[in-house]
């Protein structure tokens, strides 16, 4: 099982200019950068409960929202929501109902186990450059995600924070890691939805 605090918005028509210049703004680029293509449970009913099948892995992914915290305002306004995820590859969502969701990411990894915030170079596999087999036992993604639902014409993009760790630890490195990467001025911000919460609205 995993714990993460998590913080994510979505823009229609892709990503605003000064969003991709501030994500993109550090001494090297961001890791990542290959398209995949993940399948998602259809349940238009609730958006507490995300099921996906990723990529060409076997089996699925299971995210359950755990609670809603509260509110912060940098980059953009938003409430910190903690979520826990389960992997297993015994189940299967074939046959059931599912929407397709092209995706390309891009990540930055931070490291939060010192007291000093120490983002880790990745390569396009978002592996560490210098050590590929070590992670941080306590960090937070930042990510920017481009997205297309069905090849739709339209497309989607998400700028999305998850620090990860224990549950105890979690909110603590999504704080500083906000506060690294706060932007000196303001940004135009989207809409604040979790993947579950904007599959239910699409």
């Amino acid at each position: 099982m995993l714990v993460s605090a998590e913080l994510r918005w979505f823009w229609r028509g892709g990503l605003p200019a000064a969003v991709d210049a501030w994500f993109r703004n550090a001494p090297f680029p961001p890791g990542g950068g290959r398209p995949r293509t993940d399948e998602y449970l259809v349940d238009r009913s609730q958006i507490e409960l995300g099921v996906k099948k990723r990529g060409t892995r076997a089996g699925v992914e299971v995210k359950g929202l755990i609670a809603p915290r509260r509110t912060v305002s940098v980059p953009f306004s938003g409430r910190v929501q903690i979520w826990s995820k389960w992997t297993s590859e015994a189940l299967t969502i074939d046959g059931l109902s599912r929407v397709a969701v092209e995706k390309t990411r891009w990540l930055r990894k931070y490291d939060t186990s010192g007291p000093a915030l120490v983002e880790i170079e990745l390569d396009d596999e978002e592996r560490p450059r210098s050590s590929p087999d070590e992670l941080p036992e306590r960090g937070c993604h930042v990510e920017v995600v481009l997205l297309r639902l069905n090849r739709a014409s339209t497309p989607w993009a998400s700028v999305g924070f998850e620090a990860f760790g224990e549950l105890s630890t979690v909110e603590d490195s999504l704080d500083r890691t906000l506060r690294q990467v706060a932007p000196e001025t303001n940004l135009p911000a989207g809409r604040e939805l979790s993947y579950p919460a904007w599959l239910a609205e699409l």
